[in-house]
């Protein structure tokens, strides 16, 4: 029993040796496999006769290679060469068919690793900020900052992800008419849009990968802010009516992994596919907090932190230390953690916003522009008051701010229809998820949505890891 037993391991012993140290061994394997790939490749344009020959030739190397010395398994390898040069057909382009095979086989390993491990995703929107950016603008009009050379330009891309635009005014006039030009139209434009802007009498021409609309490029460019005001509107020649620095958005490799073994979670950074879902732009990825899960009841309290089934939200939760760790004491906020606005905080960041007068203060060289400043500031809080404290609060507002109390609950309706107010709450429906955004005045989610929960099995993955552009936020998302 005990010799039979050696027998049959020595061989295997002997085969591991000949792999790990003789490197005709691997080749004699690598040849014997192709050899048979491509006879069975041809078989059926082969003779009898050259089939029998070249399997003989084989099945004689695989069995020098498994007993015979390194000479004697060369001079099989030589034999099988030789046998298939006679026998087999050659084919035409063999170079080219290799070189598509492979490019072949690396696209469905690509595919693959796209489908079940990561998919990378770029972040386009500003709806995730400050944990993921999107396209932001730094304007380097009014803060003393220039477009450097090319070459800083190009490294700047490279690792930042910065594209520098500057256009100067050829002459006085005032911001018209933004436009796409008609060079966007065909195949270039899906590539690279260009937009006309007027100024004055002259009409200059942009181009950017980085907008796809017109108030995409508005926006892009430092030409509005996050509102949709204009800071300035008239250009005296020599000025620059565009001088920025724009960003691109992140981008993230998405884990399609983690959902494989156990469900979603309230507070993780969820993709999903907006399918057809009324409100959401058609057929794209969307970027969210999960908040709710099926069958429970969702509602959004005054302090901006979400209710699940009479439970409060806090920075102890797990996911929301970040968003529920803003402080209390300022106003909501674009692009800043501000924890979760219903109808009336939405109001309240939009009503201490900066507004374009005063946009126009902050750059203003006059002596009284920062007692300006204060003073809209402490009309605005007086408004506020009277809205929130009704008219006990403090006298009439001044009428140069636009305080007309009676639009502010339509206007915070209109803004977040499903939660107006603390009072109201959504009960997320079975095998269904709640979704809001970080950037929580800037966020188009589950508060505004006609339909405001959405089908579980839309979730692609959670957010894996930010690897473009070099940032704070690169690495793992869940640090």
């Amino acid at each position: 029993m005990t010799r039979s037993f050696c027998r049959t391991v020595q061989p295997s012993r002997m085969s591991l040796f000949r792999h790990v140290f003789w490197s005709v061994y691997r080749d004699a394997g690598h040849l014997s496999d192709q050899a048979r790939k491509i006879l069975d490749h041809q078989r059926d344009l082969l003779k009898p006769e050259r089939i029998s020959e070249l399997k003989h030739a084989i099945t004689d190397l695989e069995s020098t290679r498994r007993t015979g010395t390194r000479e004697e398994v060369a001079a099989a390898m030589t034999r099988v060469e030789a046998t298939a040069q006679t026998s087999l057909l050659a084919y035409p382009h063999a170079s080219l068919r290799e070189n598509v095979e492979g490019l072949l086989t690396m696209g469905i390993v690509l595919f693959a690793f796209r489908q079940f491990f990561f998919q990378p995703m770029a972040i386009p929107t500003g709806s995730a900020q400050p944990t993921f950016n999107g396209i932001t603008c730094e304007d380097l009009r009014h803060n003393g900052g220039s477009v450097p050379n090319l070459a800083v330009q190009a490294v700047e891309w490279a690792l930042f992800g910065h594209h520098y635009y500057e256009v100067v005014a050829q002459q006085d006039g005032e911001l018209g008419g933004v436009s796409p030009s008609a060079s966007s139209n065909g195949l270039l434009g899906a590539v690279r849009k260009t937009f006309d802007l007027e100024v004055g009498p002259v009409t200059y021409t942009l181009g950017t990968s980085m907008s796809e609309t017109t108030s995409d490029f508005l926006r892009h460019m430092g030409l509005v802010n996050d509102h949709g005001f204009m800071p300035q509107r008239e250009f005296k020649r020599g000025e620059p009516i565009i001088r920025c620095r724009v960003k691109s958005g992140d981008r993230l490799m998405v884990d399609r992994i983690t959902y494989n073994f156990r469900n979603p979670r309230r507070g993780d950074t969820v993709v999903f596919k907006s399918m057809q879902h009324p409100g959401m732009t058609p057929n794209t990825h969307y970027i969210k907090r999960l908040v709710g899960l099926g069958g429970e009841t969702v509602r959004i309290g005054d302090d901006r932190h979400a209710v699940i089934d009479g439970t409060r939200l806090d920075a102890s939760t797990p996911g929301f230390a970040d968003v529920y760790g803003f402080d209390p004491s300022r106003h909501p906020a674009s692009s800043v953690y501000s924890g979760h606005v219903n109808g009336l905080g939405f109001v309240e960041g939009q009503w201490f916003a900066t507004h374009e007068t005063e946009f126009s203060l902050m750059r203003s060289r006059e002596p009284g522009a920062a007692q300006q400043l204060r003073e809209f500031a402490e009309e605005k809080a007086l408004v506020w008051r009277r809205f929130t404290q009704g008219p006990s609060a403090g006298a009439s507002p001044k009428t140069r701010l636009d305080g007309n109390l009676r639009d502010f609950d339509t206007r915070r309706t209109m803004a977040v229809p499903n939660f107006p107010d603390a009072k109201a709450q959504v009960t997320v429906r079975p095998g269904h998820v709640l979704c809001f955004g970080d950037n929580t005045m800037n966020s188009s989610d589950s508060r505004m949505w006609p339909v405001p929960d959405f089908p579980q099995e839309r979730i692609v993955g959670k957010s894996g890891w930010v690897f473009w552009p070099l940032s704070r936020r690169w690495g793992w998302s869940q640090h």
